[in-house]
């Protein structure tokens, strides 16, 4: 081997040992941000371990009652709240709710569950567990193939809501009966008067005639005022179908007298087609209500006007009935308009409670309609106008 191929060789082998210590090092930066690497995932798993133990304790310590299920209708999770309030202290996680509680397919909690798990949407609504005798509030929320079934005893609020109910109801009947007695007396005192003529004074037999058909006709309208009062509190226990301009109409009549003395002149603009599935008391205190506060809106001479027509709910398109109950007082400032329905919110400290219009939007959504209104304090047009939507089949 002459010189230069041995100067070749050890270029050669210089440029080998040379790669090799590239390598050696490419190789120990490799492992090194490999094991950064497996540093960062096993401390974003220990993370999201933690965050996990910490969602699971919180669940386990919640008071809502939680359920999980697979798309099998198999229990995967259960709370201990579930397990000690609805499955009497057993553990049903492995259990299927369609095989082991065949009992449950008839009612409206599966019908209710099994929308959430076909149409991945989630659903809440509220319900009586008869065999406890309790009310909750269910929210129910696809998770992954599954549903996720929240729990929540709502008995104590809706006990409170109740006692506000009949709260208001005995208020109303107060106001209602001190309407009424205003509505009677006039009718009243007229008969006196006309029976005092026919007894005392020489009249001619037409003019006793005319008296008695005077009196005649104010004892039929006592008659009406008291027909009308007894279907305001008489609640049949079935919906039946009734026009709401018919009780706009006797909503109207338990007023005529105040409405007459103050010079409030009543407009009616009714639809023929405006016939609802209703509890007819229900929407006779929602009516009352309305014309009642529309009374005390207006401070002097002014108008009321009453309206039904057919319509659409303005969010879904669903058809139904609008009644328009429209005042031309004094309006409504914007920060009265965001609390009217509030619970004890009143315009009135001395007379009102405060529950009548919060009573009144919980009747009108019992009957799955809304109830909405606009007001204005601008000079020369103030005034405000509830309208109150019941849905009807078609």
């Amino acid at each position: 081997m002459d010189d230069l191929e041995r100067e070749q060789l050890k270029s050669e082998i210089a440029t080998l040992r040379l790669l090799l210590e590239v390598n050696e090092a490419a190789a120990l930066e490799q492992t090194r941000r490999a094991d950064r690497a497996l540093e960062a995932v096993k401390l974003e798993a220990a993370v999201r371990l933690e965050q996990a133990n910490l969602v699971h304790e919180i669940i386990e310590a919640s008071s809502d009652a939680v359920l999980v299920l697979d798309n099998n209708w198999e229990f995967r999770y259960i709370n201990r709240r579930a397990v000690e309030d609805i499955f009497s202290g057993r553990d049903m996680v492995g259990t299927n709710l369609v095989h082991d509680f065949p009992e449950i397919v008839p009612t409206p909690f599966y019908r209710r569950y099994q929308k959430a798990m076909d149409e991945r949407v989630p659903v809440v609504f509220e319900d009586y567990l008869a065999p406890r005798e309790r009310w909750v509030a269910v929210s129910v929320s696809p998770v992954g193939s599954g549903i996720a079934i929240f729990f929540r005893d709502v008995t104590e609020r809706r006990l409170r809501d109740a006692a506000l109910h009949k709260t208001e109801k005995l208020a109303a009947v107060g106001r209602l009966a001190s309407s009424i007695s205003h509505e009677i007396n006039n009718p009243l005192e007229s008969v006196v008067n006309l029976l005092y003529l026919i007894e005392h004074a020489n009249s001619s037999p037409e003019e006793v005639h005319t008296y008695a058909a005077l009196a005649s006709a104010e004892l039929a309208r006592v008659s009406h005022i008291v027909t009308q009062t007894l279907k305001f509190h008489r609640q049949a226990s079935d919906a039946a179908e009734c026009r709401a301009s018919e009780i706009l109409d006797s909503v109207v009549s338990l007023f005529q007298g105040r409405m007459a003395t103050r010079q409030i002149a009543v407009s009616r603009q009714f639809s023929d087609a405006d016939t609802v599935l209703c509890f007819a008391g229900d929407m006779r205190q929602v009516f009352a209500n309305l014309v009642a506060n529309a009374l005390d809106a207006i401070t002097g001479a002014g108008r009321i006007s009453l309206r039904t027509r057919r319509s659409r709910d303005w969010k879904t398109g669903r058809p139904g009935v609008r009644a328009l109950i429209a005042d031309d007082g004094c309006g409504m400032t914007v920060a009265t308009q965001r609390s009217l329905f509030e619970p004890f919110f009143t315009t009135k400290p001395a007379t009102g409670t405060g529950l009548g219009l919060w009573v009144s939007e919980e009747i009108v959504r019992n009957h799955q309609g809304t109830i909405r209104l606009r007001s204005s304090q601008a000079p020369g047009r103030t005034g405000t106008t509830f309208a109150v939507f019941f849905p009807t089949a078609g």
